[in-house]
């Protein structure tokens, strides 16, 4: 049984902030100063304290303890001959007795409900800025790793191929490198943009603006592929040198179907801390 709480108003409102964590623990409303006695409006079920289903017959007496909080918010507690539980407003005859204890904990109540709203905003800023910390961090640890999937000379040809692991720079957005010889190319992974074509009349691209405002335009030059966008475009060794001088701004994608522009990354400094990546350390 949910234990009573006599006090004065302004004492009661002191000690409840005192012990504000305590009493969610130990209870899941707020217990009015004196109890009311209140009688039931028809027939209805309640679950009580043990998870039992208990009826509550039409002009039944109950003893209201207090009003609910949290998932329980707009219930109140009762007692009963059947035992104790939350029942809905709805359910029993408003007193006087019952709307003067009810008007003294408006003010609590909203105050509690403020007080859980500013703790869930404090609760997501943290976790955002946690997540942004480790993001960061791994960036961090990823701007002087080149992370090869390939590096070796052909044997056949007697040129060095080089292919990069993408990385995520943004939501959904992954970027790496391949090189064959003196032949660059850039790798975009993205989804829900439909296929990636090479065909003039619906030819996807993706264009790089910087922060100075130079926009870097890269064209499929792969074969179509409907399994997921994934463009490679050319690159020059001049346009190397543009992306290299600023950080990233956005980025739109085009494929088939949809386009999409990216403003919010991860990693800004992507092209300016990567692009080395096209001259690896031979291996011996």
């Amino acid at each position: 049984m949910k234990k009573k709480l006599l006090m004065k108003p302004s004492k009661f409102i002191i000690v409840f902030f005192l012990i504000f964590s305590k009493c969610l623990v130990a209870q899941d409303y707020l217990p009015f100063e004196e109890p009311v006695t209140a009688k039931i409006n028809g027939e209805h079920s309640f679950l009580n304290e043990k998870g039992e289903k208990s009826l509550l017959k039409s002009n039944a007496e109950i003893i209201i303890l207090g009003r609910g909080i949290d998932k329980f918010g707009g219930k109140y507690w009762i007692e009963n001959e059947n035992g104790s539980g939350f029942i809905s407003f709805a359910w029993f005859s408003s007193t006087k007795d019952f709307r003067v204890q009810d008007n003294k904990l408006e003010g609590l109540v909203n105050e509690l409900k403020k007080t859980k709203e500013k703790e869930v905003e404090i609760k997501i800023a943290k976790e955002k800025e946690a997540e942004l910390k480790v993001k960061e961090e791994k960036i961090e640890n990823l701007k002087n790793d080149c992370n090869y999937y390939t590096n070796e000379v052909d044997i056949f040809d007697k040129v060095r191929i080089i292919r990069t692991s993408p990385k995520e720079i943004a939501d959904y957005l992954r970027v790496g490198f391949y090189a064959k010889g003196n032949r660059k190319e850039v790798v975009f992974h993205a989804i829900g943009l439909g296929c990636t074509s090479s065909y003039e009349n619906n030819r996807s691209w993706v264009k790089v603006m910087l922060e100075n405002n130079d926009v870097v335009t890269f064209y499929h030059s792969g074969q179509l592929d409907c399994g997921s966008f994934e463009l490679w475009g050319n690159i020059s060794n001049s346009e190397i040198i543009r992306l290299k001088k600023s950080p990233i701004k956005a980025i739109k994608l085009e494929g088939t179907k949809y386009n999409q522009t990216i403003t919010d990354f991860h990693w800004p400094t992507f092209f300016i801390d990567q692009l080395k990546c096209y001259n690896p350390i031979s291996k011996t």
